[in-house]
């Protein structure tokens, strides 16, 4: 998800957490979370938590900072219809509707 500076300028999401670990960039969360699971390959895990003590965010932090730019990336590469598809699941999730598979 891009986001929008006071300026004007846009930042992509990868843009955005590169500047987080680099300390030149900050982010808070203030929302709604869902605590999930989840198991990863330990080179991918050794990583994150260099990456994550490198920028002072925790492993969570992170984790979310990280999901944004993949999602953002992958949607790039997805058509206008898939797009509207995964946006209509998601719809379905919040409204509760679709039960959690996994």
């Amino acid at each position: 998800m891009a986001i929008t500076l006071d300026d004007g300028e846009v930042v992509t999401a990868a843009e955005h957490a590169a500047s987080v670990i680099s300390g030149t960039g900050k982010t808070d969360y203030w929302g709604v979370t869902k605590i999930i699971s989840v198991r990863m390959p330990l080179h991918i895990s050794n990583r994150l938590q260099a990456l994550a003590h490198r920028s002072g965010k925790s492993r969570n932090a992170t984790i979310c900072n990280f999901l944004a730019v993949a999602i953002e990336e992958v949607e790039k590469h997805l058509s206008e219809e898939v797009v509207r598809e995964v946006n209509e699941l998601e719809n379905e999730v919040i409204a509760g509707s679709l039960a959690e598979q996994n």
